[in-house]
């Protein structure tokens, strides 16, 4: 009886030695959410914060035609690669200004990108304003292109370049593609296109446009 007794107790430490674990993984694990969440929510509102500070110095040297213009080539080492006009603004490179009025957004747009620029702001992925088939893209951070799956046809869209020269553009299309469909991205046929990750990161809702000659709001 005092060896049942014994393994009986042994068995009880055992699975209050389990559980005890088991709770102490489960709060380690929400812990670890929690900060993650506190990271994002930061990164997010670190972006926000630099886009803001770069458009409204680039929008008042665009106005004030103080904006020093830079060219250079689409594509770095192509010979025969159309021409981009930037500018600089503190090691960052822009070529214009991207005003989405449907959701209350004017972003500045860098010339080419990287994952550390898309942290900054939405960034040139392909093409130009001279070519056609300009593609930018951006993180869904709050102030950069988050809400972009809420656009509708027929919203109007605005690029202004470097020479306070803007060009007018009209939603034709709002769908997601997947995320490895590179080509699809970038040889739409259509004048420009905006895109982001949508939350899993697996595909992108995209926005397709083709150029107006102006937007007349009623």
């Amino acid at each position: 009886a005092g060896r049942t007794e014994q393994v009986s107790m042994e068995q009880k430490k055992k699975g209050f030695s389990v559980g005890k674990a088991l709770m102490l993984l489960g709060v380690v694990l929400l812990l670890g959410a929690a900060g993650l969440y506190g990271y994002n929510q930061m990164v997010d509102q670190r972006a926000g914060q630099e886009s803001e500070a770069a458009v409204i110095t680039l929008v008042e040297e665009i106005q004030t035609s103080e904006v020093e213009i830079l060219e250079v080539p689409e594509e770095e080492g192509e010979e025969d690669a159309a021409i981009l006009k930037v500018a600089e603004l503190d090691g960052a490179y822009y070529m214009g200004v991207l005003t989405i009025p449907t959701l209350e957004k004017i972003l500045p747009v860098q010339s080419d990108w990287s994952d550390a620029k898309l942290k900054k702001s939405p960034c040139r992925y392909s093409g130009g304003l001279e070519d056609g088939e300009l593609v930018i893209a951006g993180h869904n951070y709050k102030k950069h292109f988050s809400g972009l799956a809420t656009l509708k046809q027929g919203d109007s869209i605005v690029f202004t370049d470097l020479e306070g020269n803007q060009l007018f553009y009209e939603d034709r299309e709002i769908y997601t593609v997947a995320a490895t469909d590179i080509e699809g991205m970038i040889n739409s046929g259509y004048d420009l296109s905006l895109f982001t990750c949508n939350y899993g990161g697996k595909a992108r809702v995209t926005v397709r446009c083709d150029r107006v000659e102006a937007v007349v709001q009623e």
